[in-house]
């Protein structure tokens, strides 16, 4: 009797100790499995920020007919507290043209690439994407303002000059986005423009319809949780950081929230997120080419953080 008593305790302890072995595996196997899986590519994303899921809401009815997200003009206006205040965007491009003849060597295509490429920034409340083929050297234009629309009406200049930016663009194929993302919930006024065809040769300018649309509209996430997770997802698809060639800067409109370069086999991406003061907006720059020195112009070109400004 005492020898098989000694051989239940035995079991048991054995029974006790392997169940305690099988619990402190477990908690590290679930400790590691968070690691990797919240903070991929070494990203410091917490749970709750892990499991947010960036996407834009808009909390009043759409016009019909209207695709919230992709094209809209160059000017966006948050009402807040019975005051307007506009950010004027306005960029073009320009081939170099004989006055007396029509423009030749440039197309642009007017698709929404963030889609084919799989760089859709979430929470784009719109702006501006084309892909861009220049078969001659043309030139960029870049002006951005803030207007203060309530009584008396004043408008600030974002950089020294307030004549905008002229620069050259290099021939070659570049796809280009201008994108803009609310960071609270606030009433927008912009203008939904709605492309009549899919490309143009610069003969013809009035390709849109437009329609005006006021809207309430936010992102479920902080700017800097949809920041990381971004930037995740491009390395996700092989891209990898690469040395930025400038060192952005603070001006009277913006401030650089994340500036970056990448690099996939021959294959460019330059991101910029910078935030609008003033306003509950950022701006998102993506410029994208087979050719480093085109994606360098276009981003020196439509930069509002670069050291041009």
């Amino acid at each position: 009797m005492t020898i098989m008593k000694g051989a239940k305790g035995f079991k048991f302890r054995l029974f006790i100790f392997l169940l305690i072995v099988l619990i402190v595996v477990t908690a590290l196997g679930i400790h590691h499995w968070e690691k990797e899986t919240i903070s991929p590519n070494n990203q410091t994303l917490n749970l709750h920020e892990y499991n947010q899921k960036c996407k834009l809401i808009i909390h009043s009815k759409q016009p019909k007919n209207t695709s919230v997200g992709k094209w809209i003009d160059n000017k966006i206006t948050e009402v807040t507290n019975g005051s307007e205040i506009t950010l004027k965007d306005w960029f073009a491009v320009y081939p170099h043209i004989n006055r007396t003849s029509p423009p030749e060597g440039w197309n642009a295509y007017l698709i929404y690439w963030p889609e084919k490429f799989n760089l859709t920034l979430p929470c784009s409340i719109g702006g501006f994407t084309m892909a861009l083929v220049g078969r001659k050297s043309g030139e960029s234009f870049y002006q951005a303002a803030l207007i203060n629309e309530t009584f008396p009406k004043h408008e600030t200049e974002c950089w020294d000059g307030g004549k905008g930016r002229w620069l050259e663009l290099p021939p070659g194929k570049a796809y280009f986005a201008v994108q803009f993302i609310p960071t609270a919930n606030t009433t927008w006024k912009l203008t939904v423009l709605t492309p009549t065809k899919t490309w143009t040769d610069f003969r013809d300018y009035h390709i849109f319809i437009e329609t005006p649309i006021e809207l309430n509209a936010t992102c479920t996430c902080p700017i800097e949780t949809l920041v990381k997770r971004f930037e995740t997802s491009i390395k996700a698809q092989g891209f990898e950081e690469t040395e930025l060639w400038t060192t952005p800067g603070e001006n009277d409109c913006f401030k650089p929230l994340s500036v970056k370069l990448y690099r996939r086999g021959d294959e460019y991406l330059y991101v910029e997120f910078a935030q609008v003061k003033g306003l509950d907006l950022v701006r998102v720059l993506m410029v994208l080419s087979e050719d480093e020195g085109v994606v360098k112009a276009y981003a020196k070109a439509f930069s509002a953080v670069g050291d041009e400004g």
